[in-house]
């Protein structure tokens, strides 16, 4: 995947939207594997909220809805 963009809006916008079309692809090939997937993802969101401040700030939250409501809109 090339990222493009130049701002961390535009690059985030490609990523959530990768992250979208990654659940949506594993729906259709591999079913089974969506739930580990979104397991996978949800274990390095906690390991990053917690790894500087032991738990999410505001900043962090609002990255963290926002990546599963990419998850969740596939």
């Amino acid at each position: 995947m090339k990222l493009a963009g130049r701002s961390t809006a535009d690059l985030a916008d490609q990523t959530f939207t990768a992250l979208t079309d990654s659940v949506a692809l594993l729906k259709a090939k591999a079913p089974g594997e969506v739930g580990n997937f979104r397991d996978t993802i949800s274990v390095v969101m906690d390991a990053a909220s917690r790894a500087h401040h032991g738990g999410a700030g505001p900043a962090e939250a609002a990255m963290i809805r926002k990546i599963t409501a990419a998850l969740d809109a596939a």
